[in-house]
């Protein structure tokens, strides 16, 4: 008779763990709603040390120990073979380093598109807790199946993300 509620208790103690150790890093990509109107003025490839302003060139941007990493790997795979960016159109900047060059992101990982050197996009690479490739953000950007009437920073979409702190 203890059994069974030793067993239900251990079951609903584990999945809530699950759930809320599964999801700590899921949410808004920007938690400050003022982020989306921020209009980087000059920012640029320049900024950040990349030479080339022609066609699509992205920017990955990661900070250490961030357990969604590992999920824009499987985004970053991608870029060469199915969206046509070759690598060498692919660069990688931590989130500090983008801070220094004038551009405030809330969170990471994100990617930056550019288009002939403007910023086009900034923000996840996709939705949901899974960031999913089926839940790709930017696979119609950059395969041209949406063109972007302006630059989209894009604050709301939920998704893996770890927050970023400059003090910390």
């Amino acid at each position: 008779m203890l059994i069974l509620p030793v067993f239900v208790a251990w079951v609903l103690l584990a999945s809530a763990g699950l759930f809320y150790f599964g999801n700590q890093n899921y949410g808004p990509f920007a938690a400050d709603a003022r982020w989306p109107q921020q209009t980087p003025a000059e920012f640029n490839l320049i900024a950040l040390n990349i030479t080339g302003n022609t066609g699509i060139q992205v920017v990955h941007v990661q900070q250490p120990q961030c357990s969604c990493n590992s999920k824009a790997k499987q985004h970053i795979a991608l870029f060469d073979s199915d969206y046509q960016v070759p690598l060498s159109a692919q660069h990688q900047r931590s989130l500090t380093e983008v801070a220094a060059a004038g551009f405030n992101l809330p969170a990471s990982p994100a990617v930056l598109i550019f288009d002939n050197g403007t910023l086009i996009y900034a923000g996840p690479y996709a939705t949901g807790p899974l960031c999913s490739v089926a839940d790709s953000l930017i696979a119609p950007i950059l395969l041209k199946q949406v063109t972007l009437p302006g630059l989209w920073l894009n604050g709301e979409a939920k998704a893996c993300r770890c927050l970023f702190n400059p003090a910390s």
